[in-house]
């Protein structure tokens, strides 16, 4: 008979967007009740589905020392899986990472007499304590006879442990139907750049353990549901992640959220299918570029917009007692006198949204030139110092790579193929053509 899992990752509990209004019961940002809410949905889900294994992929919290509402409810969601007699893993992930001599927040989770088990190094562990090869950094469990679940935390993807001895190298077991299990940024996916962020570091997964036999791998950090474009087949070596459980702010990449039911036909065969679950609505208006337009004009084109919007969701009214939506317009290109004019606008569309949860207005790539209200102007502030973009490209995002601590093998792609098109531009092409400033 078939044997089936339940694979979830990137849970956030606590994330709280600063711009959303207060649940009216609780008193707490509602995107943090929105995120407790999603939690509960996703393991209700997974028991629904008769799942017989529930693995977290890593970030089940916000924050490495989550406050005792998170961590609460994560217990209390995790008691339901317990009751059903349905066993758990837990791996860790970058938000999971404690500081210094702490330990990882998915520690509250590893409660083994609830058949609940946490992937992350203990110093307290003596020799041979705990599950191997490598404790908290790389286990392979093993729920029923067949399965081989290899688990590397954010810790284990640390590529200082060789200089301390420690070779993470994770290979399948003959014999075995063979899951990999990771939290961090597969190297072969092109889209994660859209992951940055400043919680711990950006630790790649390589690419070549990708191909040592694996009959799936099921990772998080990406907050994407779905297969990895390149590595979407239904067999072995497919690769997915788990997504998350809600879309943090509009860092995200907007789609569906949810998890990963997991079955292993009789013949060992692994098919995978993403099920999702509860989302607010969110909308990100298209960016208006305000450099040909007066303020009436993007006056009436915001009040249009917000009048056109369905700001209000039923579904999240049932569930949240919000039916509100999250909406945010960028004004880009705007001068110093358009941003005040704008300014004293927004009260105004704050009451056309007021239906929102959240609404918000952000000013992109503003410009302090005084004649930059035409195409004509901006092209002169843009291309007047620049004569050769190559050049100025490459210098200019090596030191923004640098101060952000991107690794080089995320941003290398983007990297090389924008300096592909800024080779393409001269002064005289940026100055005679319009297509040349964008957002």
């Amino acid at each position: 008979m078939a044997y089936t899992l339940g694979i979830r990752g990137c849970q956030h509990l606590g994330y709280h967007n600063p711009r959303m209004r207060l649940h009216p019961q609780t008193r707490w940002n509602q995107r943090v009740v929105d995120g407790h809410l999603a939690h509960d949905l996703t393991m209700r889900a997974m028991l629904d589905a008769g799942v017989q294994g529930i693995i977290d992929g890593g970030d089940l919290t916000h924050r490495a020392r989550p406050l005792p509402r998170d961590v609460e409810l994560a217990n209390r969601v995790d008691d339901l899986r317990a009751r059903a007699n349905i066993w758990g893993l837990g791996n860790s992930g970058n938000h999971c990472a404690g500081a210094g001599t702490d330990i990882s927040a998915m520690g509250t989770m590893h409660r083994p007499d609830l058949g609940m088990h946490a992937v992350y190094p203990d110093p307290r562990r003596g020799p041979g304590d705990g599950t191997g090869p490598y404790p908290g950094l790389y286990e392979i469990h093993q729920p029923t006879d067949g399965l081989a679940i290899h688990a590397v935390s954010h810790y284990g993807l640390d590529r200082s442990l060789a200089d301390a001895g420690i070779h993470i190298d994770p290979v399948p077991l003959p014999g075995h139907v063979n899951l990999f299990v990771c939290h961090g940024t597969f190297e072969a996916d092109g889209r994660l750049y859209h992951c940055i962020n400043p919680e711990g570091q950006e630790r790649p997964i390589p690419l070549e353990w990708a191909h040592r036999g694996w009959d799936a791998l099921l990772l998080s950090h990406y907050h994407s549901l779905g297969a990895v474009p390149g590595h979407d087949h239904d067999g072995p070596g497919q690769v997915w992640y788990t997504g998350s459980s809600l879309t943090r702010g509009f860092s995200d990449d907007l789609g569906p959220r949810g998890w990963l039911h997991v079955t292993i036909e009789d013949t060992g065969r692994v098919h995978v299918e993403a099920r999702t679950i509860w989302q607010r609505p969110q909308h990100d208006l298209p960016v208006i570029d305000a450099a040909e337009l007066t303020t009436e004009d993007i006056d009436q084109l915001i009040t249009d917009r917000i009048a056109a919007l369905e700001l209000e969701d039923a579904e999240s009214a049932k569930l949240t007692g919000d039916a509100g939506a999250i909406v945010r317009q960028r004004i880009s290109g705007t001068t110093p006198g358009q941003r005040a004019a704008l300014r004293a606008l927004q009260p105004r569309w704050s009451r056309l949204a007021s239906a929102a949860a959240s609404w918000q207005i952000d000013y992109p790539h503003p410009t302090q030139a005084q004649d930059a209200d035409s195409t004509a102007g901006r092209q002169r502030l843009i291309t007047g110092r620049i004569t050769d973009y190559g050049t100025e490209f490459e210098t200019r995002s090596a030191e923004l790579t640098r101060r952000m601590g991107i690794p080089d093998v995320i941003a290398e792609p983007v990297r090389t193929k924008a300096l592909q098109w800024a080779k393409e531009i001269t002064p005289t092409s940026a100055s005679s053509s319009e297509a040349a400033i964008t957002d």
